[in-house]
């Protein structure tokens, strides 16, 4: 029963529905209203179908309906709690959505048991595996323990031997002395050695050198005089407010934002400028001490153009 209920439609005039009617009881467009607003058509539209962009918050699409009830006459708290209540209609249907919900969480849940088991059941088979190659090493190493022990006596029945031996013969191999051969190239060796370091030492003196001489270029370079660009004096005078943006020809942004009225404005810069000006019409500029003509540019629109002006 509560689901035959909920089903049923509600029959609730929307906000778009009511500024329509009034707009039309007016003998008004919906392009009137957006002018009027400052919105596009196809916003209007979609206001009067009640069809909201899901992106724009709550408080803008308020917004946007007291401004246009106060337009058409229409009382902004009839409108807004228009609005809540469909708002509220929009968001009964999503109650009936849960019990197909908590099915398929269900089902979720049931898969991730299953995957849970099927974890522990793997884990379970690498300990087994891990304990029966534990077994087998310590195996391994008991064998290797057992042949090692014959070698190990055999050296020391080796070593034994070797201290056996008679004194003469140790005495023979410490009385060897280096023959002239030996002392022959013992000395290449050694000279080799000294020339080698040596020209380490002359290649480390000449880096030195080259870093000392590239180091004096670049401080002469730096030292070179640079010559100053021609710079070019302007004045803007504005009788009444008007935002602005003015770079030279480097580039370099010389003035931006909103000057007021009355102010009287003097830079300098590299020509040629750009100039861009929201209201052209309240502006007089000297260009190096010369008046422009504004009189080109029509009243009410921005322009942009550069100075001086082309031939």
């Amino acid at each position: 029963m509560t689901v035959e209920q909920q089903e049923q439609p509600v029959n609730v005039k929307g906000p778009g529905a009511i500024l329509k009617e009034a707009r039309e009881k007016l003998g008004l467009k919906s392009l009137d209203i957006a002018n009027k607003l400052h919105l596009k058509v196809n916003i209007i539209e979609s206001i009067e179908s009640d069809e909201y962009d899901p992106k724009i918050s709550m408080t803008f699409t308020k917004g946007y309906l007291k401004l246009y009830a106060k337009q058409v006459n229409v009382d902004e708290q009839v409108i807004v709690e228009a609005f809540a209540s469909q708002t509220e209609i929009e968001k009964e249907p999503a109650k009936l959505q849960s019990f197909s919900k908590r099915v398929a969480k269900q089902a979720s849940d049931d898969r991730l048991m299953l995957i849970t088991y099927g974890i522990i059941a793997a884990l379970l088979a690498l300990v087994v595996i891990w304990w029966l190659q534990q077994d087998s090493s310590d195996n391994t190493n008991i064998e290797t323990t057992q042949l090692a022990e014959p070698i190990a006596e055999q050296v020391a029945t080796d070593v034994s031997t070797e201290d056996n031996l008679p004194d003469s013969a140790l005495e023979t191999e410490l009385s060897e002395e280096p023959t002239a051969d030996d002392l022959i190239i013992s000395a290449q060796i050694s000279e080799e050695v000294d020339d080698a370091s040596e020209q380490n030492e002359i290649n480390e003196d000449d880096v030195v050198v080259a870093d000392l001489a590239q180091q004096a270029d670049v401080e002469i370079a730096t030292d070179e005089p640079q010559n100053p660009a021609n710079q070019i004096e302007l004045v803007f005078e504005f009788s009444d407010n008007c935002w602005m943006n003015l770079k030279d020809a480097t580039g370099e942004a010389i003035a931006y934002g909103v000057k007021k009225q009355g102010r009287v404005m003097t830079v300098s810069g590299v020509a040629p400028f750009e100039v861009t000006l929201g209201a052209p019409s309240v502006v007089q500029i000297r260009y190096d001490g010369v008046l422009v003509d504004m009189s080109r540019f029509e009243a009410g629109k921005s322009a942009k153009f550069s100075l001086p002006f082309a031939s």
